[in-house]
């Protein structure tokens, strides 16, 4: 068996940290306002299995939700999503790690299912070519892997 590069062990531990920031329910920030009544209604919600919360950007979602969690006592998985999430396999890969938190070995059950892992990011990905030149970076990805485009790949914006 071949031993992986020094740097690779680094490399999955700083992953592993940055997935475990996406799984800790927030902290409230200061000034933050408990809205009791919202809290008991999730806490009535439970009794139905799913609970829906639907509201604009920056109405407070989370902070119900982060406060919701804090004070029950119940286990909680939490996964704070971002546009990388968009992976099916990626969001169900950190879907298990939370579940995983409150009931172990579920991620041990899917991740398999779910094939490798894919690499963190394919930002800063190339030689910097296209930005010497002025153009902007592109990077795309297909069933062979990351592959540098073109800057005139049709579907790219100029």
């Amino acid at each position: 068996m071949v031993e992986p590069p020094a740097a690779a062990p680094s490399r999955v531990a700083e992953q592993d940290v940055l997935l475990a920031t996406k799984l800790h329910v927030p902290r409230a920030q200061p000034g933050f306002v408990p809205r009791p009544r919202l809290v008991q209604a999730l806490d009535e919600g439970l009794a139905r299995g799913l609970v829906l919360v639907c509201a604009p950007a920056g109405s407070g979602k989370t902070a119900l939700l982060a406060d919701w969690a804090r004070r029950g006592q119940r286990p909680v998985a939490w996964l704070s999503l971002d546009a990388a999430d968009n992976d099916p396999a990626r969001f169900w890969r950190h879907a298990a790690a939370a579940l995983d938190r409150v009931s172990p070995e579920i991620a041990e059950r899917v991740n398999p299912l779910l094939g490798p892992p894919a690499p963190a990011s394919f930002e800063g990905a190339g030689d910097g070519a296209d930005q010497r030149a002025g153009r902007p970076a592109r990077c795309g990805r297909d069933a062979a892997g990351p592959r540098r485009l073109p800057s005139d790949s049709p579907g790219m914006p100029g």
